[in-house]
């Protein structure tokens, strides 16, 4: 059991165009899984019933860690509550971002970069909205920035991941940080 490596390769405050690049840079996995990952802390009811009804089987936390129930009566003390899904349709991608504004969120795509260092566990693309974190934490900090991270194995050498970076035009920005 381990970690993917997850390497920024694009910063912007435009999300339109951090979209577009996690798009390009997802063209070049080998193999892509048929769903996504959506991810995102929401601080309002009203942001947080759009979401729900924007993405099918999402799951709810509140900020006791507890589930939640976004149809129920609202709890402002439970707030900020986490949706999450690492099975969503592929097509959610655009609903789940229009419904989730400018709260912090994130998608997630997993498949196998080519070669002999692709890993179907370990590899993938994430654009991280409104955050600087691959895991949205601290819930509470927001940034104007959206990043996308190109994930590989631990093992994967750095060139490598020059290499599949520039393939969609991006370059490595920074450091590894531990991912999926």
């Amino acid at each position: 059991m381990g970690h993917s490596r997850a390497y920024p390769v694009y910063r912007t405050t435009d999300e339109e165009a951090a979209y577009d690049r996690a798009k390009e840079l997802c063209a070049g996995l080998e193999l892509i899984e048929d769903e996504i990952w959506v991810d995102a802390v929401l601080a309002d009811p009203e942001r947080l019933l759009r979401v729900a009804e924007a993405v099918p089987d999402l799951a709810f936390e509140g900020s006791d860690q507890e589930e939640y129930d976004p149809w129920d009566e609202p709890e402002p003390d439970r707030f900020p509550v986490w949706a999450w899904s690492e099975e969503a349709p592929e097509d959610a991608d655009l609903p789940f971002l229009a419904a989730a504004g400018d709260a912090p969120a994130l998608l997630g795509r997993r498949g196998r970069w080519p070669g002999p260092d692709g890993s179907v566990q370990y590899d993938g693309v994430q654009v991280v909205f409104h955050h600087d974190d691959l895991e949205l934490d601290p819930p509470d900090r927001r940034t104007e920035t959206h990043t996308v991270f190109l994930h590989v194995h631990k093992h994967c050498p750095p060139s490598r991941v020059r290499e599949l970076a520039a393939r969609a035009g991006l370059n490595v920005l920074g450091e590894a940080r531990t991912g999926w």
